[in-house]
């Protein structure tokens, strides 16, 4: 095994006992939840822009831009600042970086 799937395997590893425990926590919780979104057919500028960019890569708008769209500006600014981190020069490769936001993701339960 090389390297990087050395380091793979252990982090899934990781993953996998942090998942437990969130689905543990999730179950006894039962958490429900309700947000306002912006319907598809009432975007406009900023938000219409973002749901077809959102149509383009995924085929439909998804959730996570949708609880979003009362402040497209600032969900704007937030895909500005995500293409920043994993695209500008670093000593890190675009492979290291999506490694570590699949982690970091994985760990706090994000789904996305």
């Amino acid at each position: 095994m090389d390297k990087i799937g050395l380091i793979w395997s252990e982090l899934r590893a990781g993953c996998d006992v942090a998942n437990e425990r969130i689905q543990t926590r999730v179950k006894e919780a039962n958490p429900v939840s309700w947000i306002d979104t912006v319907p598809e057919s009432e975007a406009a500028d900023v938000l219409s822009n973002i749901y077809n960019e959102s149509r383009a890569k995924f085929g439909r708008v998804i959730n996570l831009v949708k609880i979003q769209s009362l402040r497209p500006e600032t969900m704007a600014l937030g895909r500005e600042f995500y293409r920043h981190l994993m695209d500008s020069p670093s000593g890190l490769s675009r492979l290291q970086r999506v490694l570590i936001a699949t982690v970091v993701s994985k760990v706090n339960g994000c789904l996305y």
